[in-house]
């Protein structure tokens, strides 16, 4: 279905384009109140929103794919960028956009404006049938990555979170450990409540309940500002939700003058690039980042050139890699 134009706006309010493209430019005071209530009526109905694209780039024909995640601080999205960026297929252009909850519609209206043929979406969106309407009426199609929770959306990649959780609460357990800490964010995106649910419904055969510590949000300071609590926990072995947050609470645990893994086992998730590096070098949980950027370029470019393809669901596994930050318990805690 063709994108709104200003000339549904002009059709749908009864003026000219020319008149619509004045008063939408700030050019109409020559025009009655009721004229120029018209026009804003229409746009707001018809969810029309002018392409920044169609004006400055008329006669090139390459598509641009907005790209929204939470932050590019994070190494997971870094990694993710990089990947989608070495894979970008010829034709296609690559938008990135960073963007805090109370930012995202403007984020998302700026990428509509600069023309774009369509999203990925690598974050949680609060208000989201807001959102996906507002796409919905600029026929923009989009994908989800598992950070977000529409189960409506055509288009998804799912990473087995909760798999990825068990991965770990099994591995503590073969490794003796029974009293058992979570730190996680405040905040959790859908992908991460599906990594500590996985936690979760694996121990609890074993009657073992884990402690849940949080944090500010997933960053390194966030983790190591924890680390009093998880100390006073009592805790022999500690899930750490994404790997950033563990490298801040190492240091917080080799500060306060524990070892690891001796005094206490920590397992992360993510297998950011610097996780093999720390010391002691993390156990933690891999995601496959190439392949999910790889992938969300190939399906929404397939929903762009096959509008009426049926949904699209690619689903990716984990795998734990073991290293120096976990071991046998050695009963102390």
């Amino acid at each position: 279905m063709k994108r709104v134009s200003i000339k549904d706006v002009a059709k749908s309010s009864g003026v000219s384009t020319t008149t619509v493209s004045q008063i939408l430019n700030g050019k109409g005071g020559r025009f009655s109140d009721q004229t120029r209530d018209r026009v804003f009526k229409a746009r707001d109905e018809l969810g029309y929103i002018a392409s920044i694209a169609a004006k400055t780039l008329k006669g090139f024909h390459s598509i641009l794919i907005g790209v929204i995640v939470p932050s590019f601080r994070l190494p997971f999205f870094a990694n993710l960028i990089e990947s989608m960026e070495k894979h970008e297929a010829y034709g296609v252009r690559l938008v990135f956009f960073a963007a805090a909850d109370n930012k995202i519609e403007s984020a998302i209206r700026s990428l509509v404006a600069r023309g774009v043929g369509g999203l990925i979406i690598g974050r949680s969106i609060p208000e989201s049938m807001k959102i996906y309407q507002l796409l919905a009426k600029q026929h923009i199609p989009y994908l989800v990555l598992d950070q977000n929770s529409n189960q409506q959306a055509h288009d998804r990649i799912i990473v087995d979170e909760f798999r990825g959780g068990g991965l770990v609460a099994n591995h503590f357990i073969g490794l003796g450990h029974t009293k058992l800490a979570i730190v996680s964010p405040q905040k959790m995106t859908h992908n991460m409540l599906q990594r500590q649910q996985g936690f979760v419904e694996v121990l609890a055969p074993k009657n073992i309940q884990p402690i849940i510590i949080n944090t500010a949000d997933l960053s390194k300071h966030s983790g190591y500002a924890v680390t009093k609590k998880v100390i006073a926990s009592k805790v022999s072995a500690v899930f750490v939700l994404n790997d950033a947050m563990s490298l801040g609470l190492i240091r917080g645990l080799i500060d306060s003058g524990l070892n690891i893994p001796r005094d206490i086992s920590l397992a992360g998730y993510d297998d950011d690039d610097y996780a093999q590096f720390v010391t002691p070098a993390l156990t933690t949980v891999s995601q496959p980042v190439t392949d999910i950027g790889i992938s969300a370029i190939k399906l929404l470019m397939n929903r762009i050139n096959y509008p009426n393809l049926p949904a699209q669901i690619q689903k990716f596994n984990l795998t734990l890699i073991k290293r120096e930050s976990t071991s046998i318990y050695g009963g102390t805690a």
